[in-house]
């Protein structure tokens, strides 16, 4: 991820598609509020997930109706959603956020649920008049396909509306203000073996398995260097890439020429895998 003229480089990674429309949802909420705090962060297509954060968080974002379709579609429908799971799971910290699944009404009665979808207020009267579309889905199907989730080991953030939603998304992304300070947190990483059709795309993938190194900064170590090869033996050079500092290429050669020890435990392991990040 390239830093800015000034040297900063955005905490949050947003997908592009969750910034389009005119319709207000828990991810523009969330930049607004971003936006207010002068917390940084880009808009990119992002192959899995829709918000990245530091240390390994990647959310992805539903609505009600999202999972209703995927109930309801073809025979792949289920699997395509089981398959897109799968692949959230490779970052250390997945998260689904069903954006509304808390004002839903659920009729078991009549196999179905209904989303809202407009509240007003009767004018010179304390009602509200909620209007709701009914999905023919069974509550049962509905809350097996979350249940479904959350056995994968992901965790299922539920919301009310979008602003409700966004404050969720905060609260993961940011949590307690202190652990934003925090040093050594590590910046998002876009990293996903989704479409590795060519020798390229593997070379950048190969690459970008370095600590503090995404998908951006590996093909720019690979136009600089040429080859994998040469941009190992290079490792002291990487400096010469924007938003790759000492704390990376220091993380890279202990990597690098560290041995392996078989016998280490997984604690260790991981520790090398999360490496220091800086910028």
């Amino acid at each position: 991820m390239q830093s800015d003229l000034f040297g900063n480089v955005p905490e949050i990674v947003i997908d592009v598609h969750e910034t389009s429309g005119k319709r207000i949802n828990s991810v523009k909420h969330l930049m607004s509020m971003m936006d207010k705090e002068g917390i940084k962060y880009t808009i990119e297509k992002i192959p899995i997930g829709d918000v990245l954060g530091t240390d390994g968080i990647a959310i992805e974002r539903k609505t009600v109706s999202d999972l209703v379709n995927t109930l309801k579609g073809s025979a792949a429908g289920v699997p395509r959603f089981s398959k897109q799971m799968d692949a959230l799971l490779q970052y250390e910290k997945p998260y689904v956020l069903i954006e509304n699944v808390l004002a839903i009404r659920r009729d078991p009665v009549k196999g179905c649920v209904y989303i809202p979808f407009s509240t007003k207020q009767t004018r010179g009267k304390p009602y509200f008049v909620t209007m709701e579309r009914a999905a023919y889905i069974h509550p049962n199907a509905l809350d097996a396909l979350i249940q479904s989730v959350r056995d994968k080991g992901i965790q299922v953030l539920e919301g009310y509306n979008a602003l409700h939603s966004a404050g969720l998304l905060y609260g993961v992304l940011f949590g307690i203000e202190e652990q934003r300070k925090q040093k050594g947190q590590r910046l998002p990483i876009v990293r996903t073996r989704k479409g590795l059709d060519s020798m390229n795309d593997e070379q950048e993938f190969f690459i970008a398995g370095f600590p503090g190194v995404n998908v951006v900064r590996a093909r720019d170590l690979l136009k600089r260097f040429g080859t994998p090869l040469e941009v190992i033996n290079k490792t002291d050079e990487w400096g010469q890439i924007a938003g790759i500092g000492p704390k990376t290429i220091a993380t890279a050669k202990k990597l690098l020429f560290s041995n392996y020890n078989s016998e280490a435990n997984s604690t260790d392991s991981n520790t090398v895998q999360r490496g220091t990040e800086e910028e």
